[in-house]
Parts: structure tokens; C-alpha cells; sequence
């Protein structure tokens, strides 16, 4: 049976500008068919949000109590990271270092190993001129005339005994300027240097006594002052060989004690030379010690402070 057309229904048209409120009605629904276990649901969302609240609360709280913990990693290398002695997240610094440089001392060892080595056989060849020599050095008088001609006797002892002299000596002032850092050298040329300056200052002294013993008819006065001075010479050059051995390898605290002593024998074999050769001069051309003492103004001190100002001048750069 087919109804008329304006008795159909037409079918209900929904407007999308306004959507129905579908949760709101299922909320209403579900209050209406059960109040009390929708009151119960929230009430139990309250506490729940209550309890985790004052949770959250109290943990912060308590971490702000506790002290902080370190936590190292000790499966990789971040475990050095935070060792105490490595820091490496510290902020980095600005040094100057100076680094440390190797002073090699080989050259130096054989160089004193040859002056003992020279000694040994100055002391092998002539036993009995090294006996005399110490001998008479310590007596009381030079008058012993016999001790004395054995020493003059043999020319190649008292050659190598000078000799002896030059090196130690010359090496001795070497390593005293190093040490003391005068002069700004290398140690080879200073050492040269200084053995030369000695040889040539003997040198004319001895070729000076000579000639002022043939002028004033005074020939064997000027070899006895001779014969005294290199007697003491050869003398301090087998006493300084030991300091020799600690100026090139000992500490510095040694080093300077050995300074000291060393200066206190220099001084003290100086006065005995000037003393001996006083007491001698005055047995033989009867001078007095006014003249002795402008003689040595004269001829010792004089020239060695001469030559010591021209070396400072000429190593500072003043010539």
C-alpha cells in the first residue's frame, strides 16, 4: 500500500554547526542509573591525586635535604674524569715551565779522569821527586841545600809538576766561574782560557826574576824566589785535584763548603810562599819588608789585577 507523499516522514537531518552532547548525556545516564558509584570513583581520584601530590612533595623535600651523591662510572673512562689528581673539568690555568735540561757530564768525567791520570804517573815515574817535594815543603827552613839541589836536578819532574799545576789550576778556575756564573762561556774555551792566561802569566814571570837577577848581579836570590814560588805552585796543584772532583759532580751544598776551603788553602799557601821567600830575599840582598812589600804590589798583585780587569772588559764587551 503506498501512503501518499505528504503523509512520509522525511528523515531527520543533522547540523553539523551544532553536535550533540554525547558524553554529557552518558554522564547523565550514568549518574541517574548509578549516583553512588560515580560519587565513589571521584572521590577515590581526589585521594588518589591528594596522595600523590603529598608523595611528590616529600620527595623533592627529601632531596633537597639529602647530600648530593657522586655517582662515578667505572665501566669506561669517564671514571677518570672525576679523579682528584686528573682535573679535567676544572678550568684550565696559564704556567710558564721551564723544562728540565739534561747536563751531560761525560766529556767533563774523562777531562778529570786524565789530570788523576796524570798525577798517577807523575807519582809512578818519580817517586822520590814527589817525596822531596812534599818533603821540603813542609820543613821548617829551605836551608836544607842538598834536598833542594836533587829537586833542580831533575828538569822532566819539575816540567810534568808544572804542568800538573797549569791544568788543575786552570780547570779549578773554570768550574769556579761556571759555577758561580761570571761569564757567559762555554766551559772548553773558559777552560783554555784560563790555563793559557796562567802559563803566559808564569811564563813572564819567571823570563821577569831571570832578567832582574842578571841586571842587579842577584842571579842566585832571583833563583831561590824562583824555586819557592813554583814549589808552591806544584804543591797546589796536587791539593786541588780533589776539589777539582767536587766542583764537577758534587751537590751544592758540598760544592759551596769545598768553595770555602778551597779559598782557605789558596790563602794559606799564598802567605807561606810570601813568607818562605821573604825570609830567604832578606838572608841574601838584606831588604826589609817595606821593600818587600812594594816588590809584591809591584810584580804580584799588580799584574793579576791588570789581567783580571782586561778579561772582564773583554768579555763583557767593553774592548
Amino acid at each position: 500500500m503506498n501512503r501518499p507523499e505528504s503523509t512520509r516522514k522525511a528523515p531527520p537531518t543533522i547540523s553539523r554547526s551544532a553536535p550533540l552532547p554525547l558524553k554529557k548525556k552518558m554522564i547523565d545516564t550514568a549518574e541517574s542509573k548509578h549516583p553512588d558509584r560515580f560519587i565513589k570513583n571521584n572521590r577515590l581520584l581526589i585521594v588518589r591525586k591528594y596522595v600523590d601530590s603529598l608523595r611528590a612533595d616529600s620527595i623533592s623535600k627529601a632531596a633537597l635535604l639529602m647530600p648530593a651523591v657522586e655517582r662515578y662510572d667505572t665501566s669506561t673512562y669517564q671514571k677518570f674524569a672525576t679523579h682528584p689528581l686528573l682535573p679535567l673539568n676544572k678550568p684550565a690555568m696559564f704556567m710558564i715551565i721551564d723544562y728540565h735540561k739534561q747536563i751531560i757530564k761525560d766529556e767533563l768525567f774523562y777531562l778529570v779522569a786524565g789530570v788523576i791520570f796524570i798525577l798517577a804517573f807523575f807519582r809512578a815515574a818519580f817517586p822520590k821527586y814527589f817525596s822531596n817535594l812534599f818533603l821540603l815543603f813542609f820543613q821548617s827552613s829551605l836551608r836544607q841545600k842538598q834536598t833542594r839541589d836533587q829537586l833542580l836536578q831533575d828538569n822532566l819532574a819539575s816540567l810534568l809538576a808544572n804542568l800538573l799545576f797549569i791544568i788543575s789550576a786552570g780547570l779549578y778556575i773554570s768550574l769556579l766561574i761556571q759555577y758561580k756564573n761570571w761569564i757567559d762561556l762555554s766551559f772548553w774555551w773558559l777552560a783554555a782560557g784560563c790555563a793559557a792566561v796562567l802559563l803566559l802569566t808564569y811564563l813572564l814571570k819567571y823570563l821577569f826574576l831571570l832578567f832582574a837577577g842578571w841586571v842587579f848581579n842577584t842571579k842566585e836570590a832571583a833563583g831561590l824566589y824562583i824555586f819557592v814560588v813554583f814549589m808552591v805552585n806544584k804543591v797546589l796543584g796536587v791539593m786541588l785535584i780533589p776539589f777539582l772532583l767536587i766542583l764537577a759532580f758534587a751537590e751544592k751544598q758540598v760544592v759551596e763548603v769545598a768553595i770555602n776551603l778551597s779559598v782557605v788553602l789558596l790563602a794559606i799557601l799564598l802567605a807561606y810562599r810570601y813568607w818562605v821567600s821573604y825570609h830567604t830575599i832578606r838572608n841574601k840582598l838584606k831588604v826589609n819588608a817595606l821593600h818587600f812589600f812594594l816588590y809584591l804590589c809591584a810584580v804580584e798583585l799588580l799584574p793579576l789585577v791588570l789581567i783580571y780587569k782586561g778579561l772582564i772588559n773583554y768579555f763583557a764587551g767593553s774592548f
